[in-house]
């Protein structure tokens, strides 16, 4: 490898790295308020439909259809990559090295939101205990057990990698694709978020489908893989590509 070839290899890998920063400070940040109000509201219908109802049937998360978490992801994933390229390209960086630094983060960002997701399920299942209700998880893959909070930390890091990367194609269809044909790639987009519903056992697809009808561990864990892949490829393929307006 020639040094030129090593100062280009460095600068990408110095501007995905960047990229790569931003995005998990921002999903940081957002995600600890956002699960902060949720921890907080969710304690507070526990125990108030235990003290001055029937108490609950379900969990408040599963109520959520067991991960509401990929919502904001996916918002995030349509504003942070679209709002930080041009500054990113300004600051010596490259589509590429954005688009790998994204995808990075989103990994990164999607193990912090399953460790958190973990944690919560067993601090909701403890405070169920402590009522005397009954808790049933009715949506995620189906163990129990330390390999169930371990498998749900796998399986929500890829659910919300998706969704992140996800709503990262979302915008980047737009910026290169423009209006209509955005649209239609939105579509295409989607797709990989259902493909990590059906996977895990979560979200509004495997609602329809019904988690009972809906592949095993083993398989579910290669699907939420593959979810995360073509995600991370709809979104690197357009942004790539992208054509930056100069500035006024």
């Amino acid at each position: 490898m020639s040094v030129a070839e090593a100062l280009v290899r460095e600068a990408g890998q110095r501007g995905a790295r960047r990229a790569a920063g931003v995005t998990v400070r921002v999903v940081v940040t957002i995600g600890a308020w956002y699960w902060a109000i949720f921890v907080v509201v969710a304690a507070a219908v526990i125990i108030g439909n235990d003290r001055f109802g029937s108490g609950l049937d379900q969990g408040v998360l599963d109520a959520q259809m067991g991960g509401p978490s990929r919502w904001f992801l996916l918002v995030l994933g349509i504003i942070i990559p679209a709002a930080y390229l041009r500054l990113h390209v300004a600051a010596g960086g490259t589509r590429r090295s954005l688009a790998v630094g994204t995808v990075q983060g989103a990994l990164v960002s999607g193990v912090l939101i399953g460790l958190v997701t973990a944690l919560y399920l067993l601090g909701e299942r403890a405070l169920f205990a402590a009522l005397d209700q009954p808790w049933v998880r009715e949506f995620g893959l189906p163990v129990d057990g330390v390999a169930g909070v371990a498998l749900t930390v796998l399986s929500e890091a890829l659910v919300a990698a998706t969704y992140y990367l996800a709503g990262a194609a979302i915008s980047a269809g737009y910026y290169r694709l423009g209006v209509v044909r955005g649209s239609f790639y939105l579509l295409a987009a989607l797709v990989p978020a259902a493909l990590a519903d059906l996977a895990t056992h979560t979200g509004v697809t495997a609602l329809i489908v019904g988690p009972e009808n809906l592949p095993g561990v083993l398989l579910g864990l290669a699907g939420g893989a593959v979810a995360v892949a073509l995600a991370a490829w709809l979104f690197s393929t357009p942004v790539r590509t992208v054509h930056l307006r100069p500035s006024l």
